[in-house]
């Protein structure tokens, strides 16, 4: 017991500041659990857990002034923590965003050449499309492969100064940015999926043509297998550039994560 009470100093001492550490760690958490690659259903809960303690240790030093203090009360304390998960929370749906914007434009592009039901349900939350589950592999690894890691640290670090330490983010203005964002998001995926959009339409063309030309032909049997293969062919061709593109689009969403363009 005697030792044991001379450790309450040493207790009461580092209280404050572990109360301050579990802010910071708030706000990452939920930036990990949407941060694009590391929020995948297929990477495990503890690896999520050590890089989002990883990332809060390297940033904790950057955060906490010396001298800082955390509030007494233990319902600002509960409000300093729901201000740092709604930061975090909103951090996290702007980088989730861009994979939503590959996402949408497999989803386009699989319906576009008649394969939207070709598989079953792959490494996201709903079933998705095969050209959609290409898209976001593909895109996870070549974001991983330039130094995802790197930005995204220097990203959340340059953040606390557009979202201080402790405030809540202004609901006006958040809203605005989302649905600003949501319809940027939209277009940009059907502007990376407008190849294959019109190659549908030129199908759909062709095959009321054929179709009003002879009657009695079949044309939708002669047809699929032809816009099967030209998409898959379109598709080898035009992936590269489309993940190139989004790559753009999402370091500079990295480096100015609220107003970066899409």
């Amino acid at each position: 017991m005697d030792a044991l009470a001379s450790l309450s100093p040493l207790v009461e001492s580092g209280a404050p500041m572990i109360i301050l550490i579990g802010a910071v760690f708030a706000r990452i958490s939920a930036v990990a659990f949407l941060l694009p690659g590391l929020g995948e259903r297929v990477v495990p809960a503890r690896v999520r857990l050590t890089a989002a303690i990883a990332i809060a240790m390297v940033l904790t030093p950057m955060v906490l002034k010396p001298g800082m203090r955390p509030p007494e009360a233990i319902t600002d304390i509960a409000a300093l923590y729901a201000a740092e998960l709604m930061c975090g929370a909103v951090i996290g749906f702007a980088l989730r965003m861009m994979i939503f914007i590959l996402q949408i434009a497999g989803a386009i592009i699989a319906q576009s050449v008649s394969l939207s039901q070709l598989f079953g349900p792959t490494i996201g939350f709903d079933s998705e499309s095969p050209f959609a589950a290409i898209l976001v592999m593909a895109g996870v690894a070549i974001a991983a492969a330039s130094g995802l890691h790197i930005h995204v640290v220097s990203a959340l670090a340059d953040l606390y100064e557009t979202l201080p330490f402790g405030q809540f983010p202004g609901a006006a203005e958040t809203g605005e940015w989302a649905a600003t964002r949501t319809g940027a998001a939209l277009m940009k995926s059907l502007a990376l999926a407008s190849p294959f959009v019109i190659l549908g339409f030129l199908y759909s063309l062709a095959l009321a043509a054929a179709s009003r030309a002879m009657p009695q032909l079949m044309a939708a049997f002669v047809g699929a297998p032809a816009i099967t293969l030209a998409g898959l062919a379109l598709f080898a061709a035009a992936g590269p550039v489309i993940l190139f593109e989004w790559l753009a689009s999402f370091q500079r969403v990295l480096f100015d994560v609220f107003s970066g363009s899409l």
